[in-house]
């Protein structure tokens, strides 16, 4: 590594040199300490599908093309991370990767090996392996310094590149005529259920099961899909279950704070970053996903009605799960005035993660919202839009584990969305 260090340096001195001997006696010559990544853009990627031919039945490995460019690379320069916000297609090669880095005042960018701390230049016709998160030191061009970023490639795990919607159900007795209800997901298939009920994993087996809070208080579940229910913690003086990551629970408490809880006997008021007038109090969604740009981390959002105004707050959380969790809390994302896409207000909101995207439907209205940038702005789209033939009435919507999209409608049927 010292020798990869020197030879960085080295370059940087010969390419200052260069300089100053294609210059004249007069030419100032200027050295930059200062580093960063300003830029890194994904060259053409190589994608690998499986095909079954229905007479034969044998199977066909199909290569195809990718536009690297079309995924663009987040930068936190802050945390020292790049990520792709919009994940590449299940079956994109990323252990072959062609790739552009920009850097500030023209520092050296190396890949640090993924066994020892050997360090490897980067040049732009090279394929590096992504298949992991891999960091990358950039030297100043002066050699006085360095900076490391940690890149992750973040691929789909649904087959397929183009969005589509499949009716799997229609007119089911248990599917029509509800209200107030929320869909959730229980492994690879989804449940509508009532409102305050969450779907939430057994730490101890590792299974989904349901939890709700019963009219007294106490926290219950069900392992038998809402058929029995056992108490697990009885008179908590909790307002509502508000949602879950796969780690921790989230309820409102009667004294009107935020609670948190590893296991639903324990809760700890949670910390906030402003006002706690500003929580919402009824209407009330919450979606998680793991954070790319940290370990063991996930993101959390949650969006309600503030109060009696028919307008919805939004906050946010990294959620750590780690050995040694970093503390967080909760921030509230001011609506600024120059925003014109905030999310509409209307009542019954589902919120889903989807395609690296948060997808948001309201009641009976018919348009998919979707926040690319993590709840800050909410803007209709056509690429995921709900089909025309999809019945009336409320609809609720989720993801399950397999990353599939699912609509539930209020005259009875079922809808599964997910890329062909």
């Amino acid at each position: 590594m010292k020798q990869l260090i020197q030879t960085l340096c080295a370059l940087a001195v010969g390419l200052i040199g260069l300089t100053s001997c294609l210059g004249g006696d007069d030419d100032e010559i200027t050295s930059y300490s200062d580093i960063a990544i300003t830029q890194f853009t994904l060259g053409t990627l190589n994608r690998y599908t499986q095909t079954t031919s229905p007479t034969t039945g044998n199977d066909t490995v199909v290569k195809t093309t990718l536009t690297g460019t079309a995924y663009k690379m987040t930068i936190d320069h802050l945390g020292g991370s790049i990520y792709n916000q919009q994940e590449l297609p299940v079956g994109t090669d990323v252990r072959h990767v062609i790739c552009t880095i920009t850097t500030k005042h023209s520092g050296v960018a190396a890949l640090k090996s993924l066994t020892s701390d050997s360090l490897t230049y980067i040049n732009s016709k090279d394929s590096l392996d992504f298949s992991v998160p891999r960091v990358v030191r950039v030297f100043a061009i002066d050699g006085s310094a360095y900076r490391d970023y940690t890149i992750t490639l973040n691929v789909s795990k649904t087959a397929g590149t183009n969005f589509g919607w499949t009716k799997v159900a229609a007119g089911r007795a248990d599917l029509t005529g509800w209200t107030n209800k929320r869909l959730v997901a229980m492994g690879d298939s989804v449940m509508l259920v009532d409102r305050g009920t969450m779907s939430v994993v057994n730490q101890a087996t590792g299974t989904p099961m349901l939890m709700r809070l019963s009219g007294s208080g106490d926290i219950e579940t069900s392992v038998d899909g809402g058929v029995s229910w056992t108490v697990l913690a009885a008179a908590t003086g909790l307002q509502a279950l508000l949602g879950a990551t796969p780690h921790e629970l989230y309820a409102l408490g009667g004294d009107g704070h935020l609670k948190c809880s590893a296991d639903g006997l324990s809760w700890t008021d949670e910390t906030l970053d402003d006002d706690d007038q500003l929580l919402p109090t009824s209407n009330i969604d919450m979606v998680s996903w793991p954070y790319a740009p940290a370990d063991s981390t996930d993101y959390v959002l949650m969006v309600g009605r503030l109060s009696s105004a028919d307008t919805f707050t939004v906050w946010h959380k990294l959620s750590s799960y780690a050995t040694m969790p970093i503390a967080s809390k909760w921030v509230y994302m001011v609506d600024a005035d120059d925003n014109h896409y905030t999310l509409p207000y209307a009542d019954n909101l589902s919120l889903a993660y989807y395609d690296g995207q948060v997808f948001a439907v309201r009641g009976s209205d018919r348009t998919i919202y979707v926040s690319r940038d993590q709840g800050i702005s909410w803007r209709s789209t056509t690429s995921y839009a709900l089909p025309t033939a999809m019945g009336s009435g409320q609809l609720v919507m989720t993801t399950d584990s397999r990353g599939r999209l699912w609509v539930v409608t209020a005259s009875g049927e079922l809808w599964r969305g997910d890329k062909l």
